[in-house]
């Protein structure tokens, strides 16, 4: 199946396909491939082995990559006896993760990594952003921020973006934890050690913060 034909398939399913969002959803599509009745998708055209091959550029027989996918397969520990001795490590690594996640999961890895690859080359090559902006509510006040997409990368212009955002995140941030209850400010250390911290002292870190998010799953925590 050529790059054309799948596309073409791709943008049935979805005509957003080629926007941020439409590409992280691609990609989570496939890695929900292994539960076909438990995930909605998106793309329901990867369901076809042949569609999700030809993302990963095989199928065709023309591949080098195929003939490993083929070893693989057909031997999923022996594929590597004759491979230098830090693959032979690494294959081990893999054996202790099939044994934990079923015996496919190394060639489900593999595939998923090449579809990724790809994915995000088509993305650099289209110049399609890698982060998104989410909504958020946290005590009752609504906010706006650019977020790194997952698994997309993030191009030269989305670090202008990210940076550019941070006195505002840092902001909404300070007026949260200064709403009655207030909330302590605590820095946390490479050893997780909490030091008190003051809110001069947040607002000076975000001259020299790249990227801010608020984590919103932390609004309820108990206060310490």
């Amino acid at each position: 199946m050529s790059k054309l034909e799948v596309f073409q398939l791709l943008l049935q399913d979805n005509p957003d396909l080629f926007t941020t969002q439409g590409l992280s959803s691609l990609l989570h599509d496939c890695i929900c491939l292994k539960y076909p009745k438990r995930h909605k998708f998106t793309y329901p055209s990867l369901l076809n082995q042949q569609v999700y091959l030809s993302l990963a550029n095989l199928g065709d027989g023309s591949n080098e990559d195929e003939e490993i996918l083929r070893r693989i397969l057909s031997d999923p520990k022996g594929w590597c006896l004759d491979a230098p001795a830090e693959v032979k490590e690494g294959a081990k690594f893999y054996d202790n993760m099939g044994k934990m996640f079923g015996p496919s999961f190394g060639t489900d890895l593999f595939l998923y990594r090449t579809v990724r690859d790809n994915i995000q080359q088509l993305q650099k090559n289209l110049g399609i952003s890698g982060v998104r902006v989410i909504n958020i509510s946290v005590r009752d006040r609504l906010f706006s921020y650019p977020t790194v997409e997952d698994q997309l990368i993030t191009l030269d212009e989305d670090r202008l973006t990210l940076q550019q955002a941070v006195p505002e995140i840092i902001n909404y941030f300070i007026s949260l934890v200064q709403m009655q209850p207030a909330y302590k400010l605590f820095l946390v250390d490479e050893k997780e050690q909490k030091n008190s911290a003051s809110v001069t002292a947040v607002e000076n870190a975000a001259s020299k913060t790249v990227i801010a998010e608020v984590y919103t799953e932390s609004y309820n925590w108990e206060l310490t």
